[in-house]
């Protein structure tokens, strides 16, 4: 019998055997990897009574073996420094004048005078509340916890005066540098303000694109949401930026507005029927969409003139194809339905949508914009609000440097703590100094 299996071909393999494969999980070395990227401290369990408990004689040691590796949390803790300036007279210099002449060692300057927040200090508690989203309230007890006795007004008051003499140089220089890209992504969201006159007021991101390579991401923000905003930010910008079809960029003199087809695809979805079929006009428009973005995904590691050359021959015709596609069905669509709403949307802004193919560093959404977004309204729903404009706008400064520094693959906390250190000790915070600091 285990001779014939052998012998066994293909073709002659019965129908009711089943060929069953798996794949081996590889858990253990993945634990191993992680264990090994700590240092290691070993903890030895040996006999306090190293006799035989039957005849009492010497035990002898024949080995010992890893029984098990853990990581051990230590706690965060705060310790005092204590900074002590010392001061040396020249003899010679003062025996040959009237006063003695003493020379002290310079002392770097502290991020805020007469305060507790040293930089580190400081540095920490901004990355908890814009990082992590933990408001200040919540940060109190936090520190309570750690022995230090803290409000969250002083918690408040570091970020309102570190912005004021630090971070905002540091975020106009920013986007004096932002206006010079190519291409821009744009975003607002409803955000609350305790002193304001309006229910809402609103924070504007405006970022560069992927293919950047500064990498600057922006939050302003403004009482109004009106295209008067929009121009005060971007100027005379004559760039590309994408956006959606608000009407405030829509006011922009020069720019080159690039629209998102994430908003067209997400249209349609929406309208798709439940338990819809193939043949539903909702369901092809959203498949068409998607289409689009399959093939985009397809040349992400292409380069921009490469890009450029296969979106002009793959789908620049399957855009065609759409709007033509759209304005059949708009015929026989009702105007008010969803689906109406979706092929409007769509033919109304057709060219917004096609300028995608101008240029091969274009994207094909609006994502990258609406991702940062995300990061401010995590937090929003967290501190809620803020109590007053120049809160709100310290807010946006301290998210734009933290959102930044990730872009470049830093750490935002320590880019925090190194900036606290250096800029306190700088003459001026002009441009020039400002550009040793940038990312």
């Amino acid at each position: 019998m285990k001779k014939n299996r052998k012998q066994m071909t293909m073709e002659t393999i019965p129908d009711d055997i089943k060929t069953v494969t798996y794949q081996r999980h590889t858990h253990k070395r993945q634990r191993a990897k992680l264990l090994a990227a700590f240092p290691a401290e070993e903890v030895h369990h040996e006999l306090t009574d190293r006799s035989c408990p039957d005849c009492h004689h010497k035990l002898t040691e024949i080995g010992s073996y890893t029984i098990r590796q853990e990581l051990l949390f230590i706690p965060a803790q705060i310790k005092r420094l204590d900074h002590i300036q010392h001061a040396y007279k020249c003899q010679y210099c003062s025996q040959r004048n009237l006063s003695d002449k003493i020379i002290k060692a310079e002392v770097p300057k502290a991020p805020l005078n007469h305060s507790l927040g040293s930089a580190s200090l400081v540095a920490h508690a901004l990355y908890q509340k814009y990082e992590m989203k933990v408001p200040d309230y919540r940060q109190e007890s936090y520190w309570r916890k750690m022995g230090l006795e803290i409000s969250r007004q002083h918690l408040n008051n570091w970020g309102l005066k570190c912005t004021e003499y630090y971070f905002k140089p540091m975020y106009d220089l920013l986007k004096s540098k932002l206006l010079t890209q190519p291409v821009l992504h744009a975003e607002e969201t409803y955000y609350t303000v305790l002193e304001s006159e309006t229910a809402k007021t609103y924070y504007w991101v405006f970022l560069s694109s992927k293919h950047d390579k500064q990498g600057i991401t922006l939050y302003h923000h403004d009482p109004h949401r009106s295209g008067q905003v929009a121009l005060d930010f971007l100027g005379k910008y004559n760039g590309y930026l994408h956006c959606d079809m608000w009407q405030a960029y829509q006011q922009l003199p020069n720019a080159t507005l690039v629209g998102c087809w994430a908003h067209v695809r997400r249209k349609f979805f929406e309208a798709v029927p439940q338990n819809a079929s193939d043949k539903s006009c909702a369901k092809q428009g959203w498949q068409r969409c998607t289409q689009m973005f399959r093939l985009e995904k397809e040349w992400e590691k292409l380069t921009n003139e490469e890009r450029y050359r296969v979106r002009q021959e793959r789908l620049k015709p399957l855009m065609k194809e759409f709007f033509t596609w759209c304005r059949e069905q708009e015929v026989s669509v009702l105007p008010g339905s969803k689906l109406g709403r979706a092929i409007n949307y769509a033919l109304k802004h057709q060219e917004t949508f096609e300028h995608v193919l101008l240029d091969g560093r274009l994207e094909l959404s609006n994502n990258k914009a609406e991702r940062a977004v995300k990061s401010l309204v995590m937090g929003r729903k967290n501190w809620l609000f803020s109590q007053s404009f120049t809160g709100a706008q310290t807010s946006g400064a301290i998210l734009s440097l933290i959102e930044t520094a990730k872009r470049h693959g830093l750490d935002p906390e320590k880019y925090l703590n190194y900036l606290l250190q250096k800029l306190p000790n700088e003459e001026f915070l002009n441009s020039t100094t400002l550009e040793a600091y940038l990312l």
